[in-house]
């Protein structure tokens, strides 16, 4: 049976995760290069405000996401929120999670403790077999500064079908589903916590790490000073840091042969687990595991 693209009530899913570029037409090339499959150059608006200064190419998975971001010339928050990141680190700065009704949870974000931005009614276009249509979804996000850790938003989709198009949720490295996202922070327990009063869900923190209950995918946090443990090797460039997504694959044997044939550098972990070290992917590490094993964190 196929994975729900989207929560039902009360649901919240890792919807996607976002890669910040310096060149939205060159950068995400890389990405082809590994393996993945691109949709086209998207600019993004507001339905109200206009251009957001921000466009995207996305990599398609049968349950979520990754989304490229690069500027598009305009001078807006969001793009400066994009180059400032960028000066932080090369990688990961964007977690999305989708819920079925934002504008519920939009509403509920005060007694939470937290200050909302306005809701941001998104658009962009998506060419589909019968011409170009309008993706749709609301997106909430909290005052610029609450969530350190990079643009941490809540979001529900209106337009699943035009998001998730058959023709892209195939892979050559095997890639099939997004899994889970990994956080190195200062202090955990904080973090956690945080993380689960915007989305009002369950946390879980000991042993030097902390985990959301989502009712898809993971996001898991570290101490900052034990990333290693989790990542062979790997040292946070800055703190907050989002280090890695794992990606399952129906066969690592398989997406390590891929690798191999087109001259990707992979790294083994433990379970099975199969490493592409962020310099070859833009700086985020990529964590490829099977169906039973899991990202490991």
């Amino acid at each position: 049976m196929a994975p729900l693209l989207v929560p039902q009530a009360g649901e919240v899913f890792l919807d996607h995760v976002g890669l910040f570029v310096p060149d939205l037409e060159g950068s995400p090339e890389c990405y082809a290069d590994l393996g993945f499959t691109l949709t086209p150059v998207a600019r993004h608006g507001d339905a109200g405000t206009g251009p957001s200064g921000t466009g995207n190419r996305c990599v398609m998975f049968g349950a979520g996401y990754l989304e490229i971001l690069g500027a598009t010339g305009e001078d807006t928050p969001l793009a400066r929120q994009l180059h400032a990141g960028l000066d932080r680190y090369d990688g990961l700065h964007l977690i999305a999670f989708a819920v079925a009704d934002a504008e519920a949870h939009h509403g509920a974000l005060q007694a939470r403790g937290f200050e909302a931005q306005p809701m941001v009614r998104l658009r962009r276009p998506v060419p589909t077999d019968d011409g170009e249509a309008t993706a749709r979804f609301d997106v909430v996000r909290p005052l610029a500064g609450t969530m350190p850790e990079g643009r941490i938003q809540m979001l529900t989709h209106h337009t699943p079908e035009l998001v998730w198009q058959p023709r892209y949720l195939d892979h050559a490295n095997g890639a099939l589903a997004l899994t889970g996202i990994l956080v190195a922070v200062d202090d955990v327990a904080e973090a956690a916590a945080r993380f689960a009063r915007f989305l009002d869900r369950t946390v879980a923190t000991g042993d030097g790490r902390g985990e959301v209950a989502l009712d898809r995918g993971r996001i898991a946090f570290v101490e900052a000073g034990r990333l290693a443990e989790w990542l062979p090797g790997v040292r946070a460039p800055s703190v907050p840091y989002i280090a890695a997504m794992s990606l399952e694959t129906a066969d690592p044997e398989a997406t390590k042969r891929f690798f191999d044939g087109v001259g990707v550098p992979w790294e083994s972990l433990d379970g099975g687990r199969v490493r592409v070290p962020g310099p070859a992917a833009l700086g985020a590490h990529l964590i490829f595991h099977g169906p039973d094993t899991g990202p490991g964190w």
